[in-house]
């Protein structure tokens, strides 16, 4: 019966291995040029790589604090941004996968807009709601970044769109409250124009922001 040997690492590797950070570690990235921030990380390590715990400020000011895998940001995080005079915005808190936004998460845009649903490759994917700075505000399906599929958008004013979106358009069948006034009009879009519809008087007309003075006749439209 042959007896087991144990294997021979070199020293080279043997060296190599133990520089290797793992467990909880400090780090501090040097920068070369001038930048608003010293660059640094605080958490756990695996064979040199973040990976477990940690935050991570980057020498633009960029925070990441949640879970690594193998340096890459995977499991849930957020982001923040720390601008010049040291205040802190909150960018994005969810699910990361490799790296990227991926599932469930919420953002809040530079411009005020924020929106909560699914991500996917970083990019808004799935079923989401998002109220925009101007009051308008949309929830329903996404793809690739803009609403597609059905979904409900409401403007400012209250009028409220129900139906199909196509790259962020109206398209197909939709129905569209014009609550300001008091009518609905049922019909098809294209790009966001109608080109078929019937509009009627809604119920409780005198309700409206801006009735009309007297009531309508059910109306049909056609470009066709």
């Amino acid at each position: 019966m042959p007896f087991l040997k144990c294997l021979k690492i070199s020293s080279s590797k043997e060296k190599s291995e133990r520089t290797k950070r793992n467990g909880l570690r400090f780090s501090i990235y040097s920068p070369r040029t001038k930048v608003l921030f010293k660059g640094h990380y605080k958490g756990e390590w695996k064979e040199d790589r973040k990976h477990g715990k940690g935050i991570e400020v980057d020498r633009n000011g960029w925070t990441y604090e949640g879970d690594w895998f193998y340096g890459r940001k995977h499991g849930y995080g957020v982001l923040s941004k720390i601008s010049k005079d040291g205040s802190i915005s909150k960018i994005y808190a969810g699910n990361w996968m490799m790296g990227k936004k991926e599932g469930f998460g919420n953002f809040w845009y530079d411009n005020g807009d924020y929106y909560e649903g699914d991500f996917q490759r970083n990019k808004r994917h799935g079923y989401g709601r998002i109220w925009y700075k101007n009051s308008d505000y949309y929830q329903g399906f996404w793809e690739n970044d803009l609403p597609h599929g059905k979904g409900m958008f409401i403007e400012g004013n209250g009028n409220r769109y129900e139906g199909t979106f196509v790259d962020g358009k109206k398209n197909e069948f939709g129905i569209f409250y014009h609550l300001d006034t008091g009518q609905c009009q049922y019909g098809y879009w294209c790009n966001d124009s109608c080109f078929n519809s019937v509009i009627r008087d809604i119920n409780l007309r005198q309700s409206a922001l801006h009735p009309t003075p007297y009531a309508i006749p059910e109306i049909k439209i056609s470009t066709i």
